[in-house]
């Protein structure tokens, strides 16, 4: 049955589907709607890849984002069922007799059953993402980034947990509020755009605001509620809230001075018309006042990469800057411009020295 639906997802996309294979392939997504995320991805990479033969510019930076290997899977899908794994490619019309090629683009993993009933995508460093949830959700998902997301979509409320960052343009259902677990905060929402940012090795968790309403609560204050109003941006101090599968330990002695949280304001780029929250669904790699050691985590997810400091007093040095389609070598040129520091590349190794 998958082969045959994956036949007409082929033929749909190239414009040779009959009218009735149109409507097999309709029932086929109404009886097995959790094959409507690869759909969509799929979808959205014909459609880039078949507007006009000059191959936009921004479609040529996401497939060098992607991956040099095509049998390295980009976004990994993980399901609640029998264990087996089934390589999918996007079936191409080659020519009108209704021939077809498979290109190995994804590859898409079910795993058992588990007991909270959540279907979960990924992605790898290098890459990022655009999906939709069963419900309209719009999810883009940063390189390097989990969300798990409940396949009973007939519950009181429309769950996800996420590791990594996000943003989210979720649609509107007052009556099954929106809610995101992250390893230190959970945030409830009906309807809006905004972006999450909880990467277990990072100091902070940061939710960025920009339509609507969202009410932030910390795990070990749950009492504790924080509505932010569009543009504010709330940061929460990891290290404080120090958890290990959301359970809380205690936090280091160095962090003692730091604010719990803080509530402030989204960074608005006048240059980009745009917000540095929100730069990385532009495929741009934003430094915000970031520590060289906190550069160096981004750009290990942005291009797939390693970085090693050979001096740790390195690591504290400060930077800002936008990059759109840099190399790794010529980012790390421009970094070096600024910064009192050496470095050398080999093989996406990156070693940083006074």
């Amino acid at each position: 049955m998958e082969q045959r639906f994956w036949l007409l997802v082929s033929l749909k996309l190239a414009g040779e589907a009959s009218p009735e294979e149109l409507a097999e392939f309709s029932e086929l997504l109404r009886s097995h709607p959790e094959w409507s995320l690869q759909v969509e991805l799929f979808t959205n990479i014909w459609q880039q890849k078949s507007a006009g033969r000059k191959k936009p510019e921004s479609f040529n930076h996401h497939l060098q984002r992607l991956s040099s290997h095509l049998s390295t899977p980009v976004l990994q899908y993980e399901q609640p069922k029998k264990r087996h794994s089934l390589k999918i490619g996007l079936a191409i019309a080659a020519t009108l007799t209704g021939a077809f090629l498979l290109i190995g683009l994804y590859k898409y993993t079910r795993h058992p059953e588990t007991a909270n009933g959540y279907n979960t995508v990924s992605t790898r460093p290098g890459s990022r993402s655009r999906i939709q949830l069963p419900d309209g959700t719009l999810v883009w998902l940063n390189a390097d980034s989990r969300l798990a997301y409940k396949v009973d979509a007939q519950g009181p409320s429309r769950e996800v947990q996420l590791t990594g960052e996000a943003y989210f343009d979720v649609a509107r259902d007052k009556s099954h509020p929106f809610l995101i677990h992250t390893a230190t905060v959970d945030i409830r929402v009906l309807g809006t755009a905004f972006n999450v940012r909880s990467y277990g090795n990072e100091k902070n968790t940061e939710t960025s605001l920009f339509q609507g309403s969202v009410e932030v609560s910390l795990h070990n204050n749950p009492e504790q509620k924080i509505i932010l109003q569009p543009y504010e941006k709330l940061t929460v101090h990891n290290n404080q809230m120090a958890v290990t599968g959301f359970k809380p330990k205690p936090k280091p002695q160095d962090d003692a001075d730091e604010p719990l949280m803080t509530l402030g304001k989204v960074h608005y780029q006048q240059q980009d018309s745009s917000y540095m929250e929100t730069l990385w669904t532009k495929n741009k790699l934003a430094f915000d006042n970031n520590t060289l050691e906190e550069v160096a985590l981004q750009i290990e997810r942005w291009y797939g990469a390693r970085v090693t400091f050979t001096d740790s007093n390195m690591r504290s040095m400060h930077f800002s800057g936008i990059f759109g389609d840099e190399s790794l070598a010529q980012v790390m040129e421009a970094l070096q411009l600024t910064g009192d520091f050496h470095y050398t590349i080999r093989n996406k190794e990156v070693t940083i020295t006074p």
